[in-house]
């Protein structure tokens, strides 16, 4: 069956990637203003302002006027701050990653079939084959990545290759490409850049909070290098959350879409539920950030969220039970467990989430 809105959704995604581009910068900004307008709401002191030596720069008045100080005199820096993240994000992404999982280069001689169904399914989509990367782990797991087609690369470990059946790595091998071919490598890569900045810089204004906030009130006024602490670290963590539910909505939001992609191409939904179910025996490649994680075809740091809220990955549940809409069918053998197989089986049909 056709993918229903697929140029749209490829679209969006390049849409979302450049306004995500654009909110960096702004919500660094609107984030340094509710710093400074709460501290000025709740009452500062000049000998505080001396202690960070802000009161030549950003003078004196109420705190909209001491939040709008602040962000027009630091502006030119925080801009470029944000350019530089995404600059090192644009041009090592791969090599950050690849490092991150341990991937290897993968060779023709060495990976014949793999390389084959890879090349196979590109032709059939009128792409450029991506680079082929192994990771060498008993874990089985598989992601997309890249922004370009320089960088494009599909990366699967050896315990996949060992596990799975030729349909079933040609299904994840789809799924994969499907990220690819719908841009969504790049928007993901964009917001863990966007993540990443974040948490970088709530880190040092928190370490420098601290620091100052000791020897404030190692001084006369304690209470000001508190408050200072608490706003910004509230500040900083909403700012923080916001960043965090934004990326995990966009990922579990492109399982489902790379799962429909993958049986559009390969019309064989039950060696996609096949392949997942075996995958989610053994999915934990070790050593592995959290912000790479994210990017597999499932990630086990997802069972522990709240309520899926913090999910990057639809459960394999909902996930088969879209699938199974597609014309899929649970596959009743040793390895389903069957748990998910009740689940599954008794789960209320799903509206498709590509639609």
């Amino acid at each position: 069956m056709a993918i229903l809105g697929l140029t749209t959704y490829r679209l969006n995604n390049n849409i979302k990637s450049a306004a995500l581009l654009v909110l960096f910068p702004l919500l660094l900004l609107t984030l340094l203003a509710v710093v400074f307008f709460a501290f000025g709401a709740l009452g500062r002191s000049p000998d505080l302002f001396d202690l960070f030596g802000l009161t030549p720069v950003l003078g004196s008045g109420s705190p909209a006027d001491l939040a709008l100080s602040a962000v027009y005199t630091w502006w030119p820096i925080v801009i470029g701050i944000a350019a530089v993240w995404v600059l090192i994000g644009y041009f090592f992404n791969d090599w950050i990653i690849h490092r991150a999982t341990g991937a290897k280069p993968a060779m023709r001689a060495d990976n014949p079939e793999l390389y084959n169904l890879l090349e196979n399914l590109c032709i059939s989509r009128g792409m450029t084959m991506p680079k082929l990367y192994i990771v060498d782990t008993d874990a089985l797991n598989a992601y997309a990545s890249g922004i370009d087609e320089k960088s494009y690369a599909v990366t699967v470990t050896s315990g996949l290759l060992q596990r799975l059946d030729r349909d079933e790595l040609e299904a994840v091998l789809a799924h994969e490409l499907t990220h690819i071919l719908e841009r969504d490598t790049r928007l993901l890569i964009v917001t863990i850049v966007f993540v990443g900045m974040i948490s970088f810089l709530a880190q040092m204004l928190w370490r420098s909070l601290q620091v100052a906030s000791f020897r404030r009130m190692r001084g006369r006024n304690a209470g000001g290098g508190i408050i200072l602490v608490l706003i910004a670290a509230v500040a900083l963590a909403v700012g923080y959350v916001l960043a965090l539910l934004l990326r995990f909505a966009i990922s579990r939001r492109r399982e489902y879409q790379a799962d429909a992609g993958s049986v559009d191409i390969t019309k064989n939904p039950d060696a996609l539920i096949s392949a997942l179910m075996k995958i989610a025996g053994n999915p934990d490649v070790p050593h592995v950030p959290t912000e790479v994680r994210q990017m597999f075809i499932e990630n086990p740091s997802s069972a522990f969220n709240l309520g899926g809220l913090f999910a990057t990955h639809p459960s394999l549940e909902r996930r088969i039970a879209v699938l199974e809409q597609l014309g899929g069918h649970l596959p009743l053998t040793a390895e389903a467990p069957t748990s998910l197989a009740a689940a599954s089986s008794s789960a209320a049909p799903m509206p498709s989430p590509w639609a």
